[in-house]
């Protein structure tokens, strides 16, 4: 009997989630509203639940269906398991909820022999890598353990140079006036409360629409800014190489604003990477997100 299979890729601000039968054909999709655990977990969960409601309103009760879930935040779900069983009772399918990175990682990873390093950075950043005997992640830590090479890590160190100019009696240099300037600060103590006065995503945001800006200008300090965090990112990839099954072949896809947003950042990463790693294959990015939580699902199927 043909089955359903439904894949899912939830975010902050919005979720998509499409309806594939089971070679891959795609029968419908509907966006609904956040699914990030993390901002408010019984929101979140209302958000799913009407979407899926939703997409499955017209789907062939008789068929087996699978869905699989890859979730920004997922870890923020306190009764993952519990929850998982209760969609499985409410849709009458199996149901597998993982990380939003697991599901980008698939769409690139179509096949188990695949070896894969999956670099992700946007407002934070994570690592991910699998090849025929493991499947690991490197850093995506959060802000307080790590964050390095992404918007969040690298607003930070432009706010850390300027309490260094400060503290060292240096002038401020031109970075360090506009980003004073853009966050309304006349000091350091204004610098330090803006910090813990702001959420990360606004913290972040300062990289976008502030020292993106001055980079693509020319302004070294922001063009130093940047490179260090791509070098980190490359730092990260290498550590995943080093522990795979000295492959033949490496996948790389790198995702996520911090880099499509900034050329400077993806040059140095692909130009890096096609140095260091015989075999370098580049990921275009072309097959969405959500498609990799089909391929999770195929695979989940296949060990039932």
């Amino acid at each position: 009997m043909n089955k359903y299979i439904v894949g899912l890729d939830g975010g902050g601000t919005k979720t998509l989630a499409v309806l594939y039968d089971e070679k891959g054909f795609e029968l419908s999709r509907k966006i609904g509203k956040f699914s990030n655990f993390n901002i408010n977990e019984a929101q979140a969960k209302r958000n799913l639940e009407i979407l899926l409601d939703d997409l499955l309103q017209t789907v062939d009760k008789a068929k087996p269906l699978f869905i699989q879930m890859g979730i920004s935040g997922y870890s923020g779900l306190k009764d993952k398991k519990q929850y998982e069983n209760y969609l499985s009772t409410r849709y009458h399918a199996k149901v597998s909820i993982e990380s939003d990175a697991l599901i980008a990682l698939y769409a690139i990873k179509k096949n188990e022999s695949d070896q894969v390093i999956l670099i992700i950075a946007g407002t934070g950043s994570v690592l991910m890598f699998s090849d025929q005997s493991k499947f690991e992640q490197i850093g995506g830590y959060g802000q307080l353990l790590g964050d390095e090479g992404s918007a969040y890590h690298l607003s930070i160190s432009a706010l850390k140079h300027i309490l260094n100019e400060h503290e060292n009696n240096k002038a401020y240099c031109p970075m360090s006036r506009a980003i004073m300037l853009a966050i309304n600060a006349s000091d350091n103590h204004d610098v330090k409360n803006f910090v813990y006065q702001h959420e990360k995503s606004e913290i972040a945001a300062l990289s976008g629409h502030v020292i993106s800006n001055l980079a693509n200008q020319g302004d070294k300090d922001a063009i130093a800014l940047y490179k260090a965090e791509a070098m980190a990112l490359v730092k990260q990839a290498m550590a995943a190489y080093k522990k795979m099954d000295h492959p033949k072949t490496v996948i790389v896809g790198i995702r996520g604003s911090f880099i499509k947003e900034n050329p400077l950042v993806s040059q140095i990463i692909v130009n890096e990477l096609k140095r260091k790693i015989s075999g370098f294959k580049l990921d275009d990015g072309q097959i969405e997100t959500v498609k990799g939580a089909y391929y999770l699902a195929l695979k989940r199927l296949v060990e039932v």
